[in-house]
């Protein structure tokens, strides 16, 4: 039965949630081998799906430009064409709702939770207590795929070609063989430890490795890499500054899961960097402040651990992190030590 499905993925949320589906795509392709699988992400994601061996055909939603307005009919209308059998989607919002209700696929399956939720003939239970990685596979046991086994719980990307150039540039430029990293920012300010605690470990971590460390992220992390640079010039000698390099938008996404591959270990704050690293198979110490592990979306990979003041009154203080904190403290940050950081960091690099 499975070689007559087309089967249309639909995870259009961010980059860090596509690293998070890719167990749930190598699933569903174990449990229908013969199906077209067709997923349906952001451009950002394009290259790292397109590179799955698991997936057929890759379909892109550019929110902004292309399928804005009136756009958004095309690309309706582009999949309608398909004729896909199944939909499968378990991203929330209204839009993908809507996308869903117009598809003309008749088999629909999405979560009782999601916007408009209505637009899918069969509703399931998102079950909040497990990891976001685990309530993916189980939506596709509670789908299409009652016999799976929820035992592969790893992201998992493909290098490009690019990626790899890209990150064997970059070392060769900042002559490094195996960098540290540190994701130092988030589309959520209160997402973001302080640069006084990220200037403070960098200096530790140039120390007792011996070698340099890389402040990561988008272009738009640049000025968050400056702040941190500046604190650093207050307590980093000559040799150690020349260590400390802002790596911001220096490489493409598929480049900086190519330099992570690279590196010797990952210390980053709760987003999309953390969910690289586990894909990339090194060492990942994950900073959480506003929210927390229980809302499904720690590191679970083998050599990872959490940093995090475990027993604050105000946390989380939302599912997402915000712009200020509500409380007007930031504890969550603010009273997070490099030195608890560091011992984490001893659990999952030096044990």
């Amino acid at each position: 039965m499975s070689e007559n499905q087309s089967i249309l993925l639909i995870q259009t949320a961010f980059i860090g949630d596509v690293v998070l589906t890719t167990p749930m795509i190598r699933a569903l392709r174990r449990c229908r081998p013969g199906a077209h699988i067709a997923v349906l992400v952001k451009p950002e994601a394009r290259d790292f799906v397109e590179a799955l061996e698991e997936i057929d055909e890759v379909l892109v939603i550019d929110k902004k430009k292309a399928h804005k307005g009136a756009g958004m009919l095309r690309l309706i209308s582009d999949i309608r064409k398909r004729n896909f059998n199944i939909l499968l989607s378990p991203h929330q919002s209204h839009r993908t709702s809507l996308i869903a209700f117009l598809s003309g696929i008749p088999v629909r399956f999405g979560y009782k939770s999601a916007g408009f939720a209505l637009a899918y003939g069969h509703r399931l239970k998102r079950p909040m207590e497990l990891p976001e990685i685990h309530r993916l596979l189980r939506f596709l046991k509670d789908s299409i795929c009652p016999e799976l086994e929820m035992h592969d719980d790893i992201p998992h990307l493909e290098e490009t070609e690019m990626g790899r150039a890209q990150a064997q540039q970059l070392l060769a430029e900042l002559n490094v063989r195996k960098p540290i990293l540190l994701g130092c920012s988030s589309v959520w300010e209160t997402k973001r430890w302080t640069p006084h605690g990220f200037a403070e470990l960098a200096r530790d971590l140039i120390k007792k490795y011996k070698t340099d460390v890389l402040l990561i992220g988008s272009p738009a992390d640049a000025a968050v890499a400056e702040q941190i640079l500046r604190m650093a010039r207050e307590f980093l000698g000559e040799d150690g500054l020349r260590r400390l390099h802002n790596a911001c938008g220096k490489t493409s996404l598929p480049g900086l899961f190519s330099l992570m591959k690279r590196s010797l270990f990952l210390v980053s704050n709760d987003s999309a960097p953390v969910h690289f690293g586990c894909a990339a198979g090194i060492p990942v110490v994950a900073i959480f402040g506003p929210t927390v592990p229980s809302l499904g979306y720690a590191p679970i990979a083998p050599r990872t651990a959490v940093a995090e003041l475990p027993d604050l009154y105000c946390r989380p203080c939302g599912t997402h992190g915000s712009r200020q904190c509500p409380e007007g403290h930031f504890r969550c940050m603010r009273e997070l030590s490099p030195a608890m950081v560091e011992e984490e960091i001893m659990t999952v690099v030096d044990a």
